[in-house]
């Protein structure tokens, strides 16, 4: 059985790609592009590991976040963002512990699919 991912992100033409590659790495993928579609899909679905986008439109990946945690939800979550320092800023927050990894963008897909496998 292959792990289920949630890709989320606001580029379309990105989340067609990142599909496409964790296919073909035997992961079941499904994207959002944006954090309240993101959200009717975590509602809807299990997913073993929720990879995200930090500054999306409608609902950021802290807000996402956020309500993620107030629903007690359990699933491995890595986000991948442009911001520097985007780690500092979840410990402040009080959401690190949920966070399985932060992925710097530009990223690099070997480190991504040894972070998958590790979570």
């Amino acid at each position: 059985m292959n792990r289920k991912i949630l890709f989320i992100d606001d580029d379309k033409e990105l989340s067609e790609e990142m599909a496409d590659f964790l296919g073909a790495q035997g992961y079941g993928v499904q994207t959002a592009c944006d954090g309240m579609q993101a959200e009717k899909f975590i509602r809807e679905c299990q997913y073993d590991v929720i990879l995200m986008d930090w500054k999306m439109p409608k609902l950021n990946g802290t807000e996402l976040l956020k309500r993620i945690k107030n629903v007690g939800l359990k699933v491995k979550i890595i986000f991948i963002s442009g911001k520097p320092f985007l780690d500092k800023e979840l410990k402040k927050q009080g959401l690190l512990p949920m966070i399985s990894g932060v992925i710097a963008k530009p990223y690099n897909v070997v480190e991504l699919l040894t972070l998958l496998k590790s979570t």
